[in-house]
């Protein structure tokens, strides 16, 4: 199944996911999959964005590439806030991090900062 072929173009004839579901007999899951495949397909003829602005998927008009710059802000942002949501687990995890307890430990590193130098990190 062609996702694009439920998918318009222009934004005035966006498309809910919900309707996506009912019309193509698929998960929720399944419907976002098909669309991120559209989306990380090399070829740059086909592009299916969603505003965020409860109108839906859509695929943008040629005259629409104000609304593409638009999608691209708010992907950028939402990836931004991914980054630093992954950066505050990370220092939460190192906050439990034992301290090196004996004499033989003290010399040591881990297998992590082991990789890490290997790559120039450490």
């Amino acid at each position: 199944m062609n996702i694009l072929d439920y998918i318009p173009t222009g934004h005035k004839n966006a498309v809910s996911r919900r309707w996506l579901q009912t019309t193509t007999h698929m998960s929720d899951r399944m419907v976002r999959r098909l669309i991120a495949e559209v989306n990380k397909n090399d070829c740059d003829a086909e592009l299916i964005i969603n505003l965020q602005d409860g109108k839906g998927y859509f695929r943008p008009a040629e005259n629409e590439k104000n609304l593409v710059r638009n999608w691209m802000a708010i992907e950028s942002s939402r990836t931004a806030e991914n980054r630093m949501n992954v950066d505050a687990a990370k220092r939460y995890l190192r906050k439990d991090k034992k301290p090196r307890e004996n004499e033989l430990e003290k010399n040591q590193i881990t297998m992590d900062e082991w990789l890490a130098s290997l790559n120039g990190g450490g």
